[in-house]
This record gives structure tokens, sequence and C-alpha cells, in this order.
């Protein structure tokens, strides 16, 4: 039985601005990834950007998450946030870490900061 009632899964999957956010929560191991890569292949059709996983409720992860993170980046720039102490123990164990984006990376990858390069040429003077 889980503790809060919470069963492992996808919290949310949607896009936020330049990037897909997926959140994860609950317990990961090979018999709960499935619905995990249903998600990503999803959002991998419906969006050309950088994936955004956001791992703040996952309370156990194993070999099989972080393997489909991994093929994940692979194809795709990928960025982990609000890692739970499980991921990043695991990241940190394995070394994992390396293989994904930094979020900032990401962001600046994906976005056009350039809205208005010069502050001057839209005042009509």
């Amino acid at each position: 039985m889980e503790d809060e009632g919470v069963e492992a899964g996808v919290y949310y999957s949607e896009q936020f601005g330049r990037v897909w956010m997926i959140a994860l929560q609950g317990d990961f191991d090979l018999d709960r990834l499935g619905i995990v890569q249903k998600v990503t292949e999803q959002a991998l059709a419906a969006f050309d950007g950088p994936i955004v996983f956001d791992l703040a409720l996952v309370s156990f992860c194993d070999s099989a998450l972080l393997n489909h993170l991994v093929r994940t980046a692979a194809r795709r720039p990928t960025a982990l946030v609000h890692l739970s102490t499980a991921v990043a123990r695991l990241l940190e164990l394995t070394g994992a870490g390396a293989v994904f984006a930094a979020y900032e990376d990401v962001i600046a990858r994906a976005s056009d900061p350039d809205p208005d390069p010069d502050p001057d040429a839209g005042s009509g003077a």
C-alpha cells in the first residue's frame, strides 16, 4: 500500500512556454515505467522543443527510470528539475547527471530572448 494513497505515475504533462514539462510522482521501477514511456512518447510526437522532467515527487527510482531519462536525452534536449533526494542520489551514484542539460541551458536554447534588441528601434524616432 502507498503511504499517502498516491499511485506512481505522471502528475502532469503539458507545454510550459517553450518546453514540455512532465512531472512524475511516486516509486518507479520497471513495472511502473509504462505510463512514463507512453506520456514521453506522446510529448515527443506532439512537441519539437526540449523536454523537462520535474522529479520533486519521485520517492524511489531505479535504473529503469534512469535509463528512460537517458534515452529521452539522446533524442531531445532534456533537463531534470526539482530533484528529489532519491533521484539526486541515483544520479550521483551513477554519474549520469552529466547526460542532462541544465534547465537554464534548455530554456536559453528553446527561447528567442531577442524581442527588441535595439531599445530605440520601436520608438518611431
